[in-house]
């Protein structure tokens, strides 16, 4: 059985080793799972470089057999990834073989979850005490409605696999992107009020969301999380429609194309970094009174960048900026870039998205079950067009823990920034 760490005091240095699985009696309401597919993604780095703020290192405790250096859980520890996990042995009413998403560790060792059951049914949260400090979005487990397979050599069709592949990929960062365009900016605000994109019933006005009469700009739209919010917020009517919606990436065609396939009805334009100081000028010809800049993680400057050429158009001046941060550049970032982040942040009066924080207050207003079977609906419908809307992305097959083709390769990917946009890395474990 594998296990991959990660240092807590150097996010750059990590290692995969083997272990013997524990055989330790299944405790009550409790399932013994072993992870399946698993996807990484930049977010692997946050969780990372943020988990002792965040708890993602308390997710997943080491397991009592980890070897030395790596058995000191000040100095290392797991990093979860989204995906698919099997369940092998049950205290609960989840049958033997049936497939959990949620949050799992990068391991292949048999690891156990006490959950109880919640709404919709199906759906699960853990509350081991040890993660009680996480925020909900990482406690949520939720059956596959599908036959279960056997909980010792489980088999799935090519069909099946690529389906699991895609949705252990984009199942939770769609929602990001759906609650981004549904509930921060909702189209249809008098039957469905914003929410603040921290959520907590934080104050949001109706002058905050409403962008009709303003430019929406997505940076780093290449991004996963970028692309499912533009598949969501090109559907809205023209009632709720803003002026125009540009996008910025470092695959500007493979953008705009996809962006068409939806026909959507207000002007879009796609750019590349190389052209954002010519920018403003289609800014301008539209006349907006606000400039809604959707932070995905833009490379270097380029939000600087925007910026300045943004104020050095004379008819922008007095036009409202907004800067909504939602995710960051895939790279290791240095203590000193951390704080100019952070500075960055006060000076600029960014605004952080969190995707658990508005989640919480949707299902609360609107009931949990209710939520989620909205989102099952809009997803299925995702799901159709993925083939279309990101026909330039591709998955990149990894298998097991350890090794170049392991999860251990994939995060060295990340961690080198050298894990293109249009690659979606997948590990079946």
């Amino acid at each position: 059985m594998e296990v991959h760490v990660i240092s807590k005091t150097n996010i750059s240095e990590h290692a995969a080793f083997t272990i013997e699985a524990s055989g330790a009696k299944l405790g009550e309401s409790s399932v013994r799972i072993r992870p399946l597919f698993l996807s990484l993604m930049s977010s692997q780095l946050s969780y990372a470089s943020l988990g002792s703020l965040f708890h993602w290192w308390d997710t997943y405790p080491l397991p009592a057999n980890v070897p030395a250096p790596y058995n000191d859980s000040s100095s290392w520890g797991i990093v979860p990834a989204w995906g698919y996990a099997l369940v092998v042995e049950s205290t609960t009413s989840i049958l033997p073989g049936t497939l959990l998403f949620g949050y799992w560790p990068t391991t292949s060792v048999p690891t156990d979850l006490k959950l109880k059951p919640t709404e919709p049914k199906g759906q699960w949260i853990e509350i081991s005490e040890h993660r009680q400090q996480l925020m909900t979005l990482y406690n949520r487990y939720s059956e596959e409605p599908r036959s279960p397979v056997s909980p010792t050599s489980p088999q799935f069709s090519d069909e099946e696999v690529q389906e699991l592949g895609w949705s252990a990929l984009f199942r939770l960062i769609w929602q990001a992107g759906y609650l981004l365009a549904e509930y921060v900016f909702p189209p249809k605000p008098q039957s469905n009020p914003a929410i603040h994109p921290l959520g907590m019933n934080l104050p949001w006005s109706a002058s905050d969301e409403d962008v009709t009469s303003a430019i929406m700009v997505s940076l780093s739209a290449s991004g996963k999380t970028a692309r499912s919010f533009a598949w969501n917020f090109v559907q809205r009517p023209k009632s709720s429609s803003p002026l125009g919606f540009l996008q910025i990436s470092s695959s500007p065609d493979s953008i705009a194309t996809a962006t068409e396939t939806s026909n959507p009805p207000f002007p879009t334009k796609s750019i590349g970094y190389s052209n954002i100081a010519a920018s403003a000028s289609w800014i301008t010809d539209l006349k907006p009174s606000k400039i809604v800049i959707l932070d995905f993680g833009g490379r270097g400057n380029s939000l600087d960048e925007l910026l300045a050429s943004i104020k050095s158009e004379l008819a922008l001046e007095s036009v409202k900026i907004v800067i909504i941060a939602i995710g960051t550049e895939q790279k290791v970032y240095t203590k000193e870039e951390s704080l100019e982040a952070l500075q960055a942040i006060a000076k600029l009066g960014k605004i952080q998205f969190n995707t658990s924080g508005v989640r919480d207050t949707a299902m609360e207003r609107e009931g949990t079950a209710a939520y989620f079977e909205k989102v099952a609906l809009l997803q299925s419908q995702w799901n159709t067009d993925v083939p279309k809307f990101v026909k330039d992305m591709k998955l990149v097959w990894g298998k097991g823990v350890k090794g170049e083709d392991g999860i251990e390769g994939g995060y060295e990917r990340l961690v080198r920034g050298e894990v293109a946009p249009h690659e979606g890395l997948v590990y079946r474990l």
